[in-house]
């Protein structure tokens, strides 16, 4: 058995640390913490499509296609790991796909000006490139902290000497919702594959995940007391929803 765990954007692979210590001991499986924000072929100089292609390609030669494969993804890791879903779904058992945005409800694959929610996006998410990419550190961590979507949820210092900030800037937009597609129809498709888990706090996400739960019949679990941060917020509880994906598996 193989797990892959991906990080969200500011992410770090040691923040599945408090995840894997709440993992029972399973024989067998191997889990893998990719920090993609640093390797060639997965940073985000690769758009959607080929970064899919690139992972799955890693995941492949990782594992040398012996076991079954689940894949785990917090906020910018979820939505890339549906990426990755979507390019090869055969070689994925189950998702767990945590605080993630399954991109807007329209017919479009790409960033398209025409429309107004899409470009809306692209703005925000431009504006917030060049400020990890120009701006001082501390002051881009605390105005990217004092976003209304995390809502006073925890999560880990971040110092500026781990990262490179042009890889951080080319994920606002390379990444951006802006240049997702719609992702409902696959998750259709693929709903006996997929899991949903949303923090409880998190409103927006709750509303976004039931509409998710009414157009595709996917299952999902609400996080008590838990903001869009569930990673950091509810370890435990993401670790007990890894356990039952895995005891599928035994």
């Amino acid at each position: 058995m193989n797990l892959f765990l991906l990080h969200g954007f500011l992410g770090r692979p040691s923040d599945w640390e408090a995840v894997k210590a709440s993992l029972p001991p399973v024989s067998n499986l191997r889990i893998y913490t990719p920090d993609y924000f640093k390797d060639d072929e997965l940073n985000s100089v690769h758009g959607f499509d080929q970064w899919a292609e690139n992972f799955n390609d890693w995941v492949y030669d990782e594992t040398k296609n012996t076991g079954r494969n689940v894949i785990v993804g917090y906020s910018l890791g979820g939505r890339l790991a549906l990426q990755a879903l979507a390019q090869n779904p055969t070689q994925w058992f189950k998702a767990l796909l945590i605080s993630t945005n399954p991109g807007f409800d329209d017919n479009l694959r790409h960033f398209d000006p025409s429309s107004e929610q899409r470009r809306q996006r692209w703005l925000n998410d431009s504006y917030w490139a060049e400020e990890f990419l120009k701006a001082p550190w501390d002051m881009v961590m605390r105005n990217w902290n004092a976003q209304p979507v995390f809502g006073g949820g925890s999560e880990p210092v971040r110092l500026e000497k781990d990262y490179n900030r042009e890889f951080l800037s080319l994920a606002l937009t390379r990444w951006s919702l802006a240049e997702q597609q719609n992702m409902r129809n696959i998750i259709s498709a693929l709903r006996q594959k997929v899991m949903w888990m949303v923090g409880e706090k998190d409103e927006k996400f709750v509303s976004m995940t039931q509409s998710l739960h009414h157009q595709t019949g996917l299952d999902y679990v609400v996080a008590p007391d838990a903001s869009h941060r569930v990673l950091f917020d509810r370890p435990r509880e993401v670790a007990e929803k890894i356990k039952q994906i895995l005891q599928q598996l035994s």
